[in-house]
């Protein structure tokens, strides 16, 4: 725009030079009149060609003021479109990876959800697995162990019932032949055999018919001790709680049973 405006200016520059020559060189060689004649064409031309230059000039100025214009316009036009789609693609961008986001967020959180639930699911199968394999093998375990336990069971009962039967069969022995063994104070045929709750009761002397003493005896073996019911009867006996009952029976007469002398003995046995 800047160098077609300074050609123009140089052209109607040199176009006034030019006619500015020529009105000399005809002021020089024409008349007076032909001068003025001249002066006025040349100065008329000089108008016209100044006037032509002005029109065109502005006529130019205008277009390329126009076209300045246009292109401003169209580039600001083209800027603003450009801005404008680099903003929409931009927000399509934005709202696309949004989208994408919502929707990856959306599946991760169905995909943990069902992950979850699926844990879940299997966590109490497993655990009922676990639960009936334990409960099997505790089972048979202790299935095991019962039979195991019944069997040693048996076995101690058995032999505790032997050892208590050899036990009770060799104190019964015992309790019969005592009387019979060397270091018995009593003669044999002074003592009777009672069993319960005692063993023997000596009646010392009866033999020789002469009872000098009456003799409770309780025989033991081994690591035994006294029942409850022996210790009452020794208390008893150590306390000389000791009566003698004569009791008549009369089958005819409604007191069958009658006491006929009673006697306690407080002195020394």
């Amino acid at each position: 725009m800047g160098n077609s405006i300074i050609t123009l200016l140089i052209f109607a520059t040199v176009l006034i030079v030019i006619t500015v020559i020529a009105v000399a060189i005809g002021y020089f060689w024409a008349s007076s009149a032909a001068k003025a004649d001249l002066n006025k064409q040349l100065k008329e031309q000089s108008d016209t060609a100044l006037k032509q230059s002005q029109e065109q000039l502005q006529t130019w100025k205008e277009q390329e003021l126009n076209s300045i214009r246009q292109q401003i316009n169209d580039a600001a036009k083209g800027q603003a479109i450009q801005e404008m789609q680099g903003q929409m693609q931009k927000w399509e961008e934005n709202e696309l990876q949004q989208a994408r986001q919502q929707m990856l967020e959306g599946v991760r959180g169905e995909a943990i959800k069902e992950a979850q639930e699926q844990l879940v699911k299997w966590r109490a199968e497993e655990l009922e697995k676990v639960k009936s394999q334990m409960w099997e093998v505790l089972s048979k375990e202790a299935n095991v162990t019962l039979e195991q336990w019944k069997v040693e069971a048996e076995r101690e009962i058995r032999r505790d019932a032997i050892d208590k039967s050899q036990s009770v069969t060799m104190g019964k022995m015992t309790e019969h032949i005592v009387p019979y063994l060397p270091g018995f104070d009593f003669n044999p045929s002074d003592a009777r055999f009672i069993g319960s709750p005692i063993d023997l009761v000596v009646f010392d002397g009866l033999g020789n018919d002469e009872v000098k003493n009456i003799v409770f005896v309780e025989i033991k073996t081994g690591a035994s001790t006294l029942s409850t019911r022996e210790r009452l009867v020794r208390d008893a006996i150590l306390a000389k709680n000791v009566e003698w009952l004569e009791i008549i029976a009369n089958l005819e007469n409604p007191d069958v049973v009658q006491e006929k002398k009673s006697r306690r003995r407080n002195n020394s046995i």
